[in-house]
């Protein structure tokens, strides 16, 4: 072979080489273009997926402070309709207590008198028990009016002896002794046999005895030792008469 020839030949093996390493750097930068490629695609899902989790933590963050706030709303609704509920329940019981109070105005009551338990309406012992607080606490002339206004009003009432007495007992205060000595005559004609007759007659013969009709007393002391003899009552009686005498 000559040298030429050789020569050719050298220079085509060293193209062969070069060409297949070439093609070999060739192969290479393809799987590195592959694999940045991979690489940045899966980056880009990482970075979505991250963007999604952001976004879903964002909007359940939002959900929470949501059901926070309807839950706040919610309690304080609740509060309202417990206090409201409470509230009405208490103006029911005031509602019910005022009936029951101007109910009661009305309804009968029983009452003791002389140890015996009777029956009275309650505008008959308010009545009463008005114009006995009054001679109680010293207001006679109201007292007085009260009592009048109580035995016109109620002439059949089981008070009645006891509201002509203290009827009387104001009259005597207020030096009205007329009056005192027509509500015990009164008194005396109704219940001749109760348990206020002897201090009735009593209450005659004073206010007889304080407008100046001594004889009209002594008669009248002397009519009380004979119905009701051997009786406080009497021994008062008597010793009034002796005071009048040694007045003499």
């Amino acid at each position: 072979m000559s040298s030429f020839t050789q020569c050719i030949a050298r220079t085509a093996i060293g193209l062969a080489a070069l060409s297949a390493a070439c093609s070999v750097q060739a192969f290479a930068d393809d799987d590195a273009r592959r694999a940045i490629l991979e690489l940045r695609e899966s980056i880009k899902t990482l970075q979505a997926d991250l963007e999604a989790n952001r976004n879903a933590q964002i909007q359940l963050s939002t959900e929470i402070n949501n059901l926070k706030e309807l839950n706040r709303r919610l309690t304080g609704r609740i509060e309202e309709l417990v206090n409201a509920q409470n509230q009405e329940k208490r103006n029911a019981r005031t509602q019910y207590e005022t009936l029951d109070k101007r109910l009661a105005v009305f309804e009968p009551q029983v009452v003791v008198i002389d140890g015996q338990s009777i029956e009275v309406s309650a505008e008959e012992k308010k009545a009463y028990d008005t114009a006995v607080a009054l001679l109680q606490t010293g207001k006679y002339g109201d007292a007085e009016k009260a009592f009048k206004d109580f035995n016109d009003n109620f002439k059949k009432s089981p008070y009645r002896m006891d509201a002509l007495f203290w009827w009387g007992t104001s009259a005597f205060a207020n030096e009205h002794y007329k009056t005192a000595i027509s509500s015990q005559n009164q008194l005396l004609r109704e219940f001749s046999k109760g348990a206020r007759a002897a201090d009735a007659m009593m209450l005659v013969a004073s206010s007889q005895a304080a407008s100046g009709s001594i004889n009209a007393a002594k008669a009248t002391l002397q009519k009380i030792i004979k119905t009701y003899p051997k009786t406080d009552v009497a021994k008062e009686a008597a010793q009034r008469i002796r005071e009048f005498d040694q007045k003499k």
